[in-house]
């Protein structure tokens, strides 16, 4: 499974902080930890700071420094988007498209353009639906308009958008429906941000880390996790061996040699 690394994002007063300082050894310790972690992209947000543009050059350069790890360019705004495209080495994502207008307009020739991956959410005008079957709906509303406009699909990652277990104790439920029903239909690949599920809950890793292996179980696709919790990490590896997914067990015993499980 494709590990997305979640934790240079502004939401994070830490991060946010850093980003305001221009704390580059602060940043770049903390992209160094997450690609160790096994982080295939990782995920750079700046929306909360002062300038989104300009932080959001910032830490691209920052992070491709001293990782080799491509980035999830994640924000809502196309001209920040493009800023940081037209800098990042090598094939980044693009986290997100939507149904929404304005977004779907300004994102797609980006994607074009730059032939990176990207992050579609089940979301349109109206919000993020309640039922499973909206956001179904909305999921092959945007595989339609993206293999309309010739983009390889393969690179395309559907997030059905897991709402708070406590606003809700059957968000968790819809979002399986969601995954097993998305890929059944459509065949695309499916993400998740992971600690969603678990806003305003206690002990909220436990949440994340059982929620991650019901979702794998499912066939979800990728995870925009804390890839420097190494249960976290471990419970990828060990469902991954469960679900046939880890020839002879290699990873697994690679990962126990290596001393990088922990249960």
């Amino acid at each position: 499974m494709l590990i997305i690394g979640e934790k240079l994002n502004s939401a994070i007063p830490s991060v946010r902080e850093a980003i305001k300082n221009k704390d580059i050894a602060f940043v770049q310790d903390l992209a160094r930890r997450q690609a160790e972690g096994g982080a295939g992209f990782i995920d750079v947000n700046t929306a909360q700071g002062n300038d989104e543009a300009e932080d959001m050059e910032w830490m691209v350069r920052a992070v491709q420094e001293v990782v080799d790890v491509p980035l999830c360019i994640d924000t809502t705004e196309p001209r920040v988007a493009k800023r940081a495209l037209q800098i990042h080495r090598g094939k980044a994502m693009l986290n997100s498209i939507s149904m929404e207008k304005s977004r779907l307009e300004g994102m797609l020739p980006l994607i074009k353009e730059y032939g990176c991956s990207v992050i579609a959410l089940t979301m349109d005008d109206n919000g993020i639906p309640k039922t499973a079957e909206e956001r179904i709906r909305i999921a092959g509303e945007l595989v339609e308009v993206l293999n309309k406009e010739k983009i390889d699909l393969n690179e395309v990652y559907v997030d059905p958008l897991v709402l708070p277990l406590a606003v809700g104790n059957d968000n968790a439920v819809i979002f399986f429906n969601c995954l097993a029903e998305i890929k059944k239909k459509y065949g695309v690949k499916t993400v998740s941000g992971l600690s969603n599920v678990s806003h305003q809950m206690p002990k909220r890793k436990l949440i994340n880390r059982y929620f991650l292996t019901i979702c794998m179980s499912y066939g979800m696709d990728a995870a925009i996790m804390d890839s420097t919790d190494r249960k976290l990490t471990s419970a990828v590896i060990t469902t991954e061996l469960l679900l046939n997914k880890d020839r002879f067990s290699r990873n697994y015993l690679k990962a126990y040699r290596n001393d990088a499980l922990e249960d």
